[in-house]
């Protein structure tokens, strides 16, 4: 019974203590902040009604933490920040005369997935690596190679090499036809805006504001150029530099022989819109002339066989019991 009180007791001196330390733990909490309270209350007294007559200087500029704004997904802040690194690495062991031309091509094809020479590079470097490691894969048993893995492999290393630059060429040569078939149309309105009275730059704006094909799109660059101060045949001899496209380049041509002679932007409009027209014709004819000699490979590896197969198929069980 006495030790049961004597715990008792001991319990209420030890909770009592923990109450007055927390107590003198508050009050000190409070005499401080009250403390500070107080000099902030004087500084600003001084700072906004006190004139300071001591010192000229100008108050020190209190710096702000502004916390970062995160922007984009999670694979775009990671995975493809990564593959952009690695890609900026890789090209720069890019030849210069290799980079210029890759270059060039990426800006006739108008950037693909906003890559440049750097990039480029670095995917080509990446499918050869990738077509190095499937061959070794393929081919990893060294003592027991065999024809077959040794010509797959081969095959796998050539794809992966000359798969990036038959992508390119494929959208070189889509972005050029397409300013092909759309040139003959861009001269007509170009000739009916000169014959309503417009002029040429005018024109220009006309059918740059109403097409948004790639070849508005460079119209539209080429204005963007004249309203920086670039004189008219320079831009339009930079589009043609830039797109390299051969029917282009020739009206650019006339166009800047033209306002060098004085001759009337109409007539030279008109003729050089006939001109065009009768290409696309002569073209469409040359390109429906290819499409006989493109057919005899399926019909000679597809169609043929099923032929053969149907008209000599009954045949041969005739033929077997002959024998």
């Amino acid at each position: 019974m006495n030790l049961d009180m004597i715990d008792a007791n001991l319990l209420f001196v030890i909770v009592g203590m923990l109450l007055a330390l927390l107590g003198i733990v508050v009050i000190v909490l409070g005499v401080v902040r009250w403390v500070k309270s107080g000099s902030r209350i004087s500084t600003r007294l001084e700072q906004f009604v006190i004139a300071d007559q001591t010192t000229s200087e100008p108050p020190p500029l209190i710096r702000r933490i502004i916390p970062r704004e995160i922007n984009g997904s999670f694979y775009k802040r990671t995975v493809a920040s990564w593959f952009s690194s690695l890609f900026k690495f890789l090209g720069r062991f890019a030849p210069r005369r290799m980079a210029s031309q890759i270059e060039h091509k990426l800006t006739i094809a108008g950037h693909p997935m906003n890559m440049h020479a750097g990039d480029f590079y670095a995917l080509r470097l990446i499918f050869l690596i990738a077509g190095l490691v499937g061959a070794f894969l393929i081919n990893r048993d060294l003592t027991h190679l065999e024809a077959t893995s040794a010509l797959i492999g081969i095959l796998i290393i050539a794809v992966a090499y000359l798969l990036p630059n038959s992508w390119l060429n494929s959208k070189v040569r889509a972005k050029q036809d397409e300013i092909r078939r759309g040139l003959p149309d861009a001269l007509d309105m170009l000739s009916v805006c000169a014959s309503a009275g417009l002029g040429f730059d005018q024109s220009l704006q006309k059918i740059a504001s109403y097409w948004e094909s790639d070849l508005g799109l460079e119209f539209r660059r080429v204005i963007h150029e004249m309203e920086m101060g670039v004189a008219r045949p320079i831009a339009l001899k930079n589009m043609a530099e830039r797109l390299d496209v051969d029917d282009l380049s020739r009206f650019i041509t006339i166009i800047v022989q033209a306002e060098t002679m004085g001759m009337s932007y109409a007539d030279v409009l008109h003729s050089q819109a006939a001109q065009m027209r009768i290409l696309r014709q002569y073209r469409a004819r040359e390109i429906a002339n290819r499409l006989p000699a493109k057919m005899i490979v399926p019909l000679a590896l597809l169609i043929f066989p099923a032929l053969i197969a149907v008209i000599l198929g009954p045949v041969i069980p005739t033929i077997i019991t002959l024998f």
